[in-house]
């Protein structure tokens, strides 16, 4: 069956394009601040191919263009009569908007992945292969667009019409409560010109439109005309309407996956808080793993780094983890990082390794090579002589929403140097080429240790180039879980950083995932297990649907909204906060891959805080159940390359047998 077909990476920039052109706060067009890929204009496509019976073909293009048929040249949208045999079909594209694209009427002769695409040199003679070579790739399409009428600028999401559960009157306004987080269109009919919708993730911000300055609802829009309207996709769970209206319903969008994982145990509480955080990372996979589903909507860097591991242990999709890699990377030269944030180009470089270690598809680092290589190039070029990342002008040296100093080259951003040495040295290996990257990574080891390392204190500070020799977490976490540092180190920045109440705690979803982590790796599960019930457990007593951007159990009432400066700014649905489906599965449950590709894994539990659980985790493409109960675990799977681990014991885990220990 054919597809549209384009120019492989091209279809996820342009999506990228519209995603990151849509956001809106307070009535106002707000366009992401850094620099976003285009798709290249012009693409040719060819393809020879060995037709076993005569027929016909008709070629379609998006944009302007024309075909070669065996040398003969003949227009789009005109039928070409073909004899059984070798033919070779060449198309030359360009679209002035959207991306070039080429679609066949034809069974004989379709347009389908078997195509290539190149957006360089053409000549009369057809393509010279060997002067684009580096270019010329297999096409990309989706199985979704098929239809020759297909609009690629719509995403393919599974649409659904829900209603709200109920309806209140409150002054001005009639809020309508569809009862839990949402994303899609608000549809209605009104009565009367100049309606006002108001968008609330709570009640409270429904029905703040109006109030001035940073008091009012951030999403809100007017409808100058009566009558039906759908109105552009949003994100919602409270709907406030100013005027008069009838029939409110919402048409909402998702990605039609499949919740592959589970979680449950003798807490009660902790199953809630998975569903919580599985709800609220589907809604957040998107065409890309978004940071949230409010306010930016946009492709965060970091907060996607997070969501490949979710994703991972929920439910290894791995074309929206291809999508939003393709997507953050763009198109080389690069002339400021990813998302204008130091730390965000490293993380896309780790991401990137992490997913081919688990996945195995050497064919899409292939594709990536030489983005992959042109970001890292970029990050060295902005190093110190010193060989450390720090602030240039236009950068945004982050690490996280907390009191950290950032005066010179940071111990974090360090760190995460250190791990895209390694990453590169790992995807090089992998790809057969020559490791110029371990040396650099030891080299680096020695100076950081030197330079950040306060025995005294027994962490890294956060700066070698400050007099404060201020101590925070993150660095120390970082050193954790990424191995940088000695087992006996790493247990003495257990002691004096994570149990520590004096260095400032975590409030963001986002790191506290990477302390989970950290403790987990140190054999502190219960410590995590706690966290798990008092901070996600926290956000769940006080109403929520989905997890917050940031929680601070110390605020009160309708503080807990407030953010950037805003009554209602904080993102009250945010990807970052879905990671203790990751922590459950990888170090409660204890399923992790062991080699490239995910071919052998251990399935190692700790139940710690836990009498008995009951766990589904994705592994490879299929799933590892797991069972404790009081001392007992048995483990299930069809998979291939298990080792079970547990209580000093190892089994090999026999597919379709119950392994138990």
């Amino acid at each position: 069956m054919s597809q549209w077909i384009w120019y492989p990476g091209d279809y996820e920039i342009y999506q990228n394009m519209l995603l990151h052109s849509r956001r809106q706060e307070f009535g106002v067009d707000y366009p992401c601040f850094w620099t976003v890929s285009a798709p290249y204009p012009r693409v040719n496509f060819f393809r020879d191919i060995d037709c076993k019976e005569d027929g016909e073909v008709t070629f379609f293009i998006r944009g302007t263009g024309y075909l070669f048929f065996d040398g003969a040249r003949c227009a789009a949208g005109v039928p070409v009569k073909f004899s059984a045999g070798k033919h070779r079909i060449e198309a030359v594209t360009l679209a002035t908007e959207g991306i070039p694209a080429l679609f066949s009427d034809s069974d004989i002769i379709p347009t389908d992945g078997e195509w290539y695409a190149t957006p360089g040199t053409y000549t009369q003679d057809g393509f010279d292969v060997a002067k684009t070579a580096h270019e010329c790739r297999r096409v990309g399409c989706l199985p979704a667009y098929t239809d020759k009428d297909a609009d690629l600028s719509r995403f393919p999401f599974r649409e659904e019409t829900i209603k709200p559960v109920k309806f209140v009157a409150d002054g001005r306004f009639t809020v309508y409560d569809f009862g839990r987080e949402s994303f899609g269109r608000v549809c209605l009919v009104t009565e009367a010109d100049g309606v006002v919708i108001s968008y609330g993730e709570s009640y409270e911000e429904a029905v703040s439109y109006g109030k001035e300055g940073g008091h009012s609802s951030l999403v809100y829009e007017r409808l100058s005309e009566r009558g039906s309207h759908e109105l552009a996709s949003r994100a919602f769970r409270y709907v406030a309407v100013l005027g008069k209206a009838w029939g409110v319903c919402a048409k909402t969008e998702m990605l039609p996956l499949n919740y592959a994982a589970d979680f449950r145990c003798d807490d009660p509480k902790v199953k809630k808080i998975f569903d919580l955080c599985a709800y609220t990372f589907h809604l957040c996979a998107r065409e890309f793993f978004l940071d949230g589903i409010k306010r930016d909507r946009w492709c965060w860097s970091g907060d996607a780094y997070q969501s490949y591991m979710v994703n991972d242990y929920l439910f290894t999709d791995r074309e929206t983890t291809k999508r939003t890699i393709t997507a953050l990377y763009g198109k080389p030269p690069y002339y400021e990082h990813i998302n204008t944030i130091n730390d965000y180009s490293a993380l896309l470089i780790i991401g990137t390794a992490e997913y081919v270690f688990r996945s195995g598809d050497t064919e899409f680092l292939r594709f990536l090579w030489d983005k992959v290589t042109a970001l890292y190039d970029f990050i060295i070029s902005r190093l110190d002589e010193r060989g450390y990342v720090v602030g240039r002008p236009g950068d945004w040296v982050f690490v996280d929403w907390s009191d950290i100093d950032k005066t010179g080259a940071v111990a974090a951003e360090q760190i995460l140097l250190f791990q895209v040495y390694r990453s590169m040295a790992d995807m090089a290996g992998w790809l057969g080429m020559a490791d110029i990257y371990t040396v650099r990574a030891d080299a680096l080891r020695e100076r950081i240790e030197r330079d950040f390392w306060c025995e005294e204190a027994g962490a890294y500070r956060d700066s070698c180039d400050s007099d404060r020799n201020h101590i925070s977490r993150h660095a120390n976490i970082f050193a954790i879980i990424y191995d940088f540092c000695t087992r006996e180190r790493a247990e003495k920045i257990c002691r004096s950083v994570l149990e520590n109440d004096n260095i400032t705690k975590i409030t963001t979803p986002y790191f506290e995932f990477y302390e989970l982590m950290a403790l987990c790796k140190m054999g502190r599960l219960d410590v995590a297990q706690q966290t798990l019930t008092s901070y996600w457990g926290g956000m769940l007593s006080l109403g929520a649907t989905s997890v917050w951007e940031a929680y601070d159990p110390a605020e009160q009432g309708t503080e807990h909204y407030a953010m950037y400066g805003s009554d209602y700014g904080k993102s009250l649905c945010h990807a970052w906060g879905a990671g203790p489906i990751c922590f459950l599965g990888r170090y409660c449950a204890g399923v992790r891959p062991t080699s490239f590709g995910s071919e052998t894994f251990t399935v190692a539990p700790d139940p710690g805080l836990y009498e008995t659980f009951t766990a589904k985790v994705p592994m490879r493409d299929g799933v590892v159940e797991v069972r404790y109960d009081r001392g007992r675990v048995s483990v299930l799977t069809a998979l291939t390359g298990g080792i079970l681990v547990f209580g000093g014991q190892e089994k090999p885990i026999i597919p379709g047998v119950v392994c138990e220990i």
